[in-house]
């Protein structure tokens, strides 16, 4: 089964678990997200990264091109460990980080979300490449990925206890749509996937390919 194809599912389970008026208010948000995020602001094939930096788990300044001087680059944009899709997308990933590294790359993981709060699931699920912080959305917002939640998403967040003030460190209620960027060592990026559908990836058969690309 594709990553796709259990992000489907697992979008379907949550919906019926959801009080019915719930599941009809964050499918009227989802919509207007949907329809409303403008991709074409986000870096496309053949732009030059931006040499952007985020945050290890001591706060330390990760700069991307540090890595891409070195390697490709998987860069992979979540919204952070309390969306069960983003988790369904982080164990996929991990299964495919040594082949991607065989080829000459590095997987890069980025959300959000203060690591005092992953922290706990990247240990229970053995992540094994680096899921940093993005303090701010400051690096997404240079790959063009950032949108403000509508007071109507917020409200739903709430009822689940899902307080983004609180999980990002900042008050600003912002999150990147899901995206992925693979950048070459000449910080050129050779393969974008940008989604405003939360509940869809690139495939890891798709990242895996474009890396064949690159050594090709």
């Amino acid at each position: 089964m594709s990553l796709n194809d259990e992000l489907k599912l697992l979008y379907t389970e949550v919906l019926e678990a959801l009080p019915s008026d719930i599941r009809s208010k964050l499918i009227e948000e989802n919509k207007k997200l949907f329809s409303n995020f403008v991709k074409e602001k986000a870096l496309k094939e053949n732009d030059h990264a931006p040499n952007v930096f985020f945050r290890d788990k001591d706060l330390k300044p990760v700069y991307l091109k540090d890595i891409f001087e070195k390697h490709h680059v998987v860069l992979s944009f979540s919204r952070g460990t309390w969306c069960p899709y983003c988790n369904l997308e982080l164990q996929s990933l991990n299964k495919i980080k040594d082949k991607i590294e065989e080829k000459g790359g590095r997987l890069v993981a980025v959300s959000p979300e203060l690591h005092e709060f992953s922290a706990k699931f990247l240990i229970e699920n053995n992540i094994d490449f680096p899921v940093l912080s993005d303090l701010s959305n400051k690096a997404a917002n240079e790959f063009g990925l950032v949108f403000e939640l509508s007071p109507q998403y917020r409200e739903i967040y709430k009822q689940f206890n899902i307080h983004l003030n609180k999980l990002n460190g900042e008050s600003s209620w912002t999150l990147p749509v899901p995206a992925t960027f693979i950048i070459s060592k000449n910080g050129t990026i050779k393969s974008t996937y940008v989604n405003a559908d939360y509940t869809q990836r690139m495939e890891p058969d798709e990242i895996l390919a474009v890396m064949d690309k690159l050594n090709s």
